[in-house]
């Protein structure tokens, strides 16, 4: 299903969780499978037995999206917002990492922002996970929280 991206609330791309995500060189920005604008980032498709995406504990865990429609500052000119990443062991339901980063961190930021960030499996115990990125938009006061599920074997 193809997101409303209309420019009077917040919303986000689908949450990619991803097996491979890093920089390509210049001339092949925005070019070849799995380039979304400067990086790779080459999804981890669930197998087709309905389990849900799979790590082993030796690998890297990514994760990317685009926010849309961040509010901006009539004074500053700069949107405020803040995003929560927790990593949730569903069987006990509790956050096992926790971050947060805000848009004054990351410097010269618009409407739109990516957010890439990559965790080593090893630091998680064999289990599935649920992702869950929280994306609070101090101005207009709107939320999205998009999530999705992982194991680590």
């Amino acid at each position: 299903m193809v997101p409303d991206f209309g420019e009077d609330h917040l919303t986000s791309s689908s949450l990619i969780v991803a097996d491979q995500m890093y920089p390509v060189a210049t001339k092949d920005i925005g070019t070849g499978n799995f380039v979304i604008g400067t990086m790779k980032v080459r999804p981890r498709v669930p197998p087709a037995d309905g389990k849900p995406i799979a790590f082993k504990r030796n690998q890297k865990l990514n994760f990317w999206m685009q926010v849309y429609n961040l509010s901006v500052d009539e004074k500053t000119h700069k949107p405020s917002a803040t995003f929560e990443y927790d990593v949730v062991n569903t069987a006990t339901n509790k956050a096992v990492v926790h971050t947060t980063e805000s848009t004054d961190q990351m410097g010269n930021v618009g409407e739109q922002v990516t957010l890439q960030k990559t965790l080593s499996a090893a630091n998680l115990q064999p289990g599935l996970y649920r992702i869950e990125i929280k994306v609070n938009d101090n101005i207009s006061k709107q939320t999205v929280g998009p999530t999705a599920t992982f194991s680590v074997e």
